[in-house]
C-alpha cells in the first residue's frame, strides 16, 4: 500500500511540477469574474499534467524490479510515460486503438516507445495492455490498477499545493477537464490534505467538465447517484476534439464522483464548439495554447459562474492539463 501521508512528491531532475499560475484579467472582464486564474500544465516536460502521474508510477515501477511498464493512451499519456521513461531506464509499451491518429506517436516512436495498436475503443486498449502485461512480466501502468490510482491521486495533489502556495488560501472553485477523473479526485485529496494540516480554511468546490459526446462521472452526477455508472459504448459519439475526455468508463470515476459530492461541486457536459471557442478565447485573450479538451475546464467554469454559483464574486481556478500540441 502507498503511504498516501507522503503529500510531497520529489520530481528530482525531471522538471515535473512548478509549472505557470497566472491571472486571466482578460478572460475576467470578457466572462464575469471578480478573479479567475490558469494553472496551465504546459511547463511540464510533455506539455501535459500526465507528467506528474507518469513520474510517480515510473518510480514505483522501478523501486519494485520492473523493467517495463505498459499503459493504454490516445497520446498525452502514453508519450509522458515513453519519455520519462527513459530517465528511469524503463522500456514503455504503448496500446493506442487502431483508428486513432494522434500526432503524439511519432514523438513516442521517436524516443523508442513501442507501439501496439489494438481494435475497438480505449477501454478495450486498456484491457489489451493489461492481459499483455501479465503475459509479459510488465508493469501495468493504467489508472484504476492496483496502487496506481492512490499514486497518480498523491501526484495530482501536488498541483492543489502549487495553487494553494500562490494564492495564500483556497479558491472558491476549481475546474478541470474529466476523462477517468483521476486528476480531480487527486486535486480533491490535495485540498483535503490541505485542510487538515490548517493550510486552507475550507474545501473549494471541484467542477468536472466534460463533453456532450459521453462521460461517466458526469451523467451520474448529473442524474443525482452516487454510485458511477458505464455508458452503452454506442451511446457514445467521439470526435477530434473530445477524444481525451470521452469514455464509457472511467478508470477512477467513483472516486472522482465521490469528490464533487464532497466538495459539494458540479458537473457539465460540453460540446466540441463550446471546447474551440474556450482554447480560441485562451489564445486571443491570454496568448496561452490549450487543447480544447483542456480548455473545457474554463468553458465548464464559466457556465457554473453564470448559474450564480459565487456570481463571480469568488476566486475561480481552471486546472488547464495540456497545451495545444497541434496549435
Amino acid at each position: 500500500m502507498v503511504h498516501l501521508e507522503m503529500f510531497t512528491l520529489d520530481f528530482k531532475e525531471a522538471a515535473v511540477g512548478g509549472t505557470l499560475f497566472t491571472r486571466l484579467r482578460n478572460m475576467e472582464e470578457l466572462l464575469g469574474f471578480r478573479q479567475l486564474y490558469a494553472k496551465f500544465e504546459a511547463g511540464n516536460p510533455t506539455g501535459t499534467m500526465k507528467d506528474r502521474a507518469s513520474y510517480a508510477i515510473l518510480d514505483y515501477a522501478k523501486g519494485q524490479g520492473y523493467t517495463a511498464v505498459a499503459v493504454a493512451s490516445c497520446g498525452n499519456y502514453g508519450m509522458s510515460m515513453v519519455r520519462l521513461g527513459r530517465l528511469f531506464g524503463l522500456e514503455t509499451h504503448v496500446f493506442i486503438p487502431r483508428r486513432y491518429r494522434s500526432p503524439r506517436v511519432e514523438e513516442m516512436e521517436g524516443l523508442g516507445g513501442r507501439i501496439h495498436r489494438t481494435p475497438g475503443t480505449y477501454e478495450d486498449a486498456v484491457e489489451a495492455c493489461a492481459l499483455e502485461s501479465l503475459k509479459q512480466g510488465w508493469y501495468n501502468g493504467n489508472p484504476g490498477v492496483g496502487v496506481n490510482s492512490e499514486l497518480s491521486y498523491r501526484a495530482y495533489a501536488s498541483i492543489s499545493r502549487e495553487i494553494v502556495d500562490s494564492l495564500g488560501c483556497a479558491p472558491h472553485a476549481v475546474a478541470v477537464s474529466t476523462g477517468n477523473g483521476t486528476c480531480l479526485a487527486g486535486l480533491h485529496q490535495g485540498f483535503k490534505w490541505l485542510l487538515g494540516e490548517g493550510a486552507i480554511e475550507g474545501l473549494p468546490s471541484m467542477v468536472a467538465c466534460s463533453t456532450s459526446g459521453g462521460n461517466p462521472i458526469v451523467s451520474s452526477f448529473q442524474r443525482g447517484e452516487r454510485v458511477v455508472g458505464e455508458l452503452e459504448p454506442s451511446s457514445v459519439v467521439e470526435t477530434p476534439v473530445n477524444e481525451p475526455i470521452v469514455n464509457w468508463r472511467s478508470l477512477d470515476g467513483q472516486a472522482a464522483l465521490d469528490a464533487l459530492y464532497e466538495s459539494h461541486g458540479a458537473a457539465y457536459a460540453l460540446d466540441d464548439e463550446e471546447m474551440r471557442q474556450a482554447s480560441r478565447q485562451l489564445r486571443m485573450q491570454e496568448g496561452l495554447s490549450v487543447l480544447p479538451a483542456s480548455a473545457a475546464a474554463l468553458a465548464g467554469l464559466s457556465r457554473y459562474v453564470e448559474e450564480a454559483r459565487g456570481g463571480g464574486e469568488g476566486i475561480y481556478v481552471a486546472v488547464l492539463t495540456s497545451r495545444d500540441y497541434e496549435g
